[in-house]
């Protein structure tokens, strides 16, 4: 049974992969930039892009998890 709070998790699960994809291009590429000044090391990226990698896990896990396949 789909319920609203999973279809949500689903949308935020992909919102946060791409945050994690965005936090690893900036590690990766080593970019340091300041936001709202808050200044992104390559390691406040790594550490991000591990962070959001693991919440759109919990979320995917959450939202996808009861779905069965048929063989």
């Amino acid at each position: 049974m789909m319920t609203r709070w999973k279809e949500i998790a689903k949308f935020a699960c992909g919102a946060e992969a791409f945050h994690a994809f965005g936090h690893a291009l900036f590690w990766l590429s080593g970019t340091t930039f300041t936001l709202f000044g808050i200044t992104a090391t390559p390691t406040l990226n790594a550490t991000g892009a591990v962070v959001n990698a693991v919440i759109a896990l919990a979320l995917g896990i959450y939202a996808w998890g009861s779905v069965r396949l048929r063989a």
